[in-house]
């Protein structure tokens, strides 16, 4: 994302644009988790199948990752004020065609609009941050808006719940339209100009090249996708309220936000071989745990331990990607950001297609197996490849 000639800052403060994008995060993850315990419930989702379910889960991510690909061409030669607000446009779009409740191609395109409107966010929310905060203050702030990606998801599947028991399928929606526009006015009046990235001189595939990169981006797809596997046949399986889904959602993030700190603690001292491996098994048990639950309680046992191996695959592949910018030729941070969205987007959407077509053809406790299985593999090819230590030396010669 680079126009070296332009200036810095275009008059947003990096205060401000941390604000902003931290907002616009919050609120794409928030209309995230607020449609999933929603749509696998509304009746033109149930009627197409376990199958169809999944697809409609995973075209959110492969539209952000679509989008992702055009937003770094629309930010080099706009700035990020432009895809900022065609991600305000998308999400609006989306949220008003998802209370309609249906017919399914109607909120295929609900869906395909979130994730267009996502990926156009999340790119531009970074690089403003980018192009307005000094190198030395960047990861920090970076850390703080990916941050709000988790309280988006944390706070979403409850929320639903709770709206949804109260005042209807398309309350939820409608409320994030409403907070949409509050995000829309930050948009507007916080950013001013179309600040450009002066210092990042490298892209995702950069950073991919680097050694290990691979590895960590396995580790991230892993991460995304243990989670979001569940979210589209979970709510069908378990025939509970959508509050009590929600819950359920809410807790398996609870216990992601738990883990974190704790993971980032000691990521430093401790081999990220050992934390993503600690996480592969723990994703794996939890899939079959919630496989075969009987009891809510061991549902939520299982979620429980799902949150926790996110952090642990997660939380140290976010400090590794960061390193391996560093270690590009020519050093990037913002390239290092990019491919860590780009793996995220990937999980988000192989998990639901893995799940939903393995539902649909052998059932939601083999489906649950499977993708255990699945994922394991995954993991440890990550696992074998991944730096042994943070402080290996770096060379970029």
């Amino acid at each position: 994302m680079t126009v070296p000639h332009d200036p810095p800052t275009g008059g947003t403060t990096p205060a401000r644009a941390l604000v902003v994008s931290s907002a616009a995060l919050f609120t794409d993850m928030l209309v995230h988790g607020l449609a999933v315990p929603v749509l696998p419930r509304l009746p033109a989702v149930v009627g197409a199948g376990s199958a169809a379910t999944g697809v409609l889960f995973a075209s959110y991510a492969a539209a952000m990752i679509v989008a992702t690909l055009f937003a770094g061409r629309v930010v080099d030669r706009h700035g990020p004020r432009t895809p900022l607000l065609i991600g305000l446009g998308g999400l609006a779009a989306a949220t008003l065609l998802f209370a309609t409740g249906g017919p399914y191609w109607l909120l295929m395109v609900a869906r395909l609009a979130q994730g267009i409107a996502g990926g156009m966010s999340w790119v531009a929310a970074l690089c403003l941050i980018a192009a307005t905060t000094p190198m030395e203050k960047r990861g920090q702030s970076m850390g703080v808006a990916l941050s709000t990606i988790t309280l988006g998801v944390l706070v979403g599947p409850p929320l639903a719940g709770l709206l949804v028991e109260h005042f209807g399928t398309a309350s939820p929606f409608l409320f994030a339209a409403a907070v949409a526009v509050v995000d829309g006015a930050m948009r507007i009046i916080l950013v001013k100009g179309s600040p450009r990235v002066t210092d990042d001189v490298a892209g995702p595939l950069a950073v991919l090249r680097v050694p290990g990169s691979f590895s960590i981006v396995l580790a991230v797809v892993v991460g995304a996708a243990v989670l979001s596997g569940v979210e589209p046949v979970l709510p069908v399986h378990l025939k509970a309220s959508s509050l009590t889904v929600g819950l359920l959602f809410g807790l398996a993030v609870l216990a992601s936000i738990t883990a974190n700190p704790i993971v980032g603690r000691f990521v430093a001292a401790v081999s990220p071989r050992l934390f993503v491996g600690s996480g592969v098994v723990a994703a794996a048990t939890a899939l079959v745990v919630i496989g075969a639950a009987d009891e809510m309680w061991q549902t939520s046992a299982g979620m429980v331990l799902l949150g926790a191996s996110s952090a642990l695959l997660l939380t140290p592949s976010t400090t590794l990607i960061s390193q391996q910018g560093s270690r590009s030729v020519p050093p990037t941070l913002g390239g290092s950001f990019a491919l860590y969205n780009l793996a995220y987007a990937g999980g988000l959407a192989g998990g639901p297609l893995l799940t939903g077509f393995a539902v649909q053809r052998a059932g939601f406790a083999a489906a649950m197996a499977v993708a255990a299985t699945v994922l394991a593999g995954l993991g440890i090819a990550a696992v074998a490849r991944l730096p042994r230590s943070l402080r290996e030396p770096v060379d970029l010669a």
